[in-house]
């Protein structure tokens, strides 16, 4: 038994707003102070107009002052016009837009609307950005499975956030495709596996220097986040907003179900980054192979993932992209480039006490995750039936659990510096 300081307060709290979308006119903006959602924000400003002069200034000065963090997409779309009268803010060291201000409320508009704009499917909710592109669901069990996949990744790689060598004080830190905001808050040290030397502690807290920015195109994250911690609704595939050559740090993590154009996406980030800055990925390798040469192979398990290639291939994705990342960057124009392979076991098969915990966190999450993944990808890109898919869901699942199997995959993690 080890002894460890109590941790630090996670992001519990997010289950229970998980359970139901909020409203686009709940969706805040952080500010200095307090919470402002657009709505009231609107409504303060209407009130104002309706007051004579004297109670207008007033009512000026009782408003909290908006100032959301330098990097925010939002505020430079919706305040630009403000500032310059153009549409640009050559003041804002975090973004840039040539968009006039007329646009941007329409699109700040839009954003809202289709951030809350879920739809049901085979018993699963999923975001309806661009009619589904988003193959996973977002319902509460996908968001419980990207935590557990979080966990399993800090064992990966020795509970350590990023391999990246971006120094002590960084900037500015950029989460694309944050999830649940979990990699954005917590993380922990350990000296030895279930016995961390030092407590939680929230990666906004890690680097206070930094403005950290975390985007995803669904609002599932928690609300209570430390100040220098923003999260925004974005799609990482459309034009980024944040001004080039202002990041030290774009991590990327878990995306093959959602970035098509990986050098499109890189290049953005290439841009994004300061001179110095490091852009780092990772994934999973998806190329189990049994280590057990006496026992017959896991031919559901193989056939299921020839199956998934063929089907993420139909719909424009690559399925085992992670085998490319070290050549994409050093494509992209990176530099100093480093690929680090660590060990995943599929189950928990090996006698090594850290390997055995990674493997059952993999198999479990897969396991709780397993219709998921499947159902939606094979009933809209192989044209089979709920019913074809729970079927061959209770023969794989039987082979999950057979550890007699040994399976070993690989995680890569790849960084690369902008010159």
């Amino acid at each position: 038994m080890c002894n460890q300081d109590p941790p630090l307060p996670t992001a519990e709290p997010m289950n229970k707003e998980k359970l139901s979308p909020q409203p686009a006119d709940s969706i805040v903006m952080q500010t200095e102070g307090s919470l402002v959602a657009p709505s009231e924000q609107a409504f303060l400003g209407q009130q104002a107009h309706d007051q004579n002069e004297e109670e207008i200034e007033n009512q000026q000065e009782a408003i909290p002052h908006v100032h959301t963090d330098n990097d925010s997409a939002v505020q430079h779309l919706t305040e630009d016009e403000d500032d310059h009268g153009d549409g640009v803010n050559d003041h804002d060291e975090g973004t840039f837009s040539d968009y006039s201000s007329e646009y941007s409320s329409s699109f700040y508009t839009s954003i809202l609307s289709e951030a809350t704009d879920y739809y049901w499917e085979n018993g699963r909710r999923y975001h309806a950005h661009q009619g589904g592109r988003y193959l996973l669901p977002n319902d509460e069990v996908e968001l419980d499975r990207e935590d557990m996949k979080h966990h399993e990744w800090m064992l990966i790689t020795d509970f350590r956030l990023h391999l990246s060598p971006i120094g002590n004080n960084p900037q500015r830190i950029l989460d694309i495709g944050t999830g649940t905001g979990i990699w954005a808050m917590q993380v922990g040290k350990s000296s030895q596996l279930g016995c961390p030397d030092k407590k939680l502690i929230l990666v906004a807290d890690r680097y206070p220097s930094a403005q950290v920015i975390g985007t995803d195109i669904s609002p599932i994250q928690p609300t209570w986040v430390p100040p220098n911690l923003t999260f925004e609704v974005d799609d990482l595939e459309a034009e980024w907003l944040y001004r080039p050559g202002t990041y030290d740090l774009v991590h990327v993590r878990f995306m093959f179900l959602a970035i098509k154009d990986y050098p499109a996406m890189l290049a953005q980030a290439y841009r994004t980054l300061k001179p110095g800055g490091y852009v780092e990925l990772s994934e999973l390798g998806v190329t189990p192979e049994t280590t057990n040469q006496n026992y017959p192979p896991p031919f559901q398990i193989f056939r299921w993932l020839e199956l998934y290639d063929e089907a993420m291939k139909k719909m424009g994705f690559n399925f085992r992209v992670a085998h490319a990342f070290k050549n994409m960057l050093t494509d992209a124009g990176f530099v100093d480039v480093t690929e680090t392979k660590f060990e995943v076991p599929w189950g928990a098969w090996p006698k090594d006490r850290r390997r055995k915990a990674i493997g059952l966190w993999h198999l479990e999450q897969l396991k709780q995750g397993l219709q998921g993944i499947v159902m939606g990808l094979f009933t809209r890109s192989l044209g089979w039936t709920p019913s074809e898919v729970e079927v061959f869901l209770v023969e794989l699942r039987k082979q999950l659990d057979d550890k007699s199997y040994q399976l070993l995959d690989h995680a890569y993690v790849v960084c690369g510096r902008k010159p």
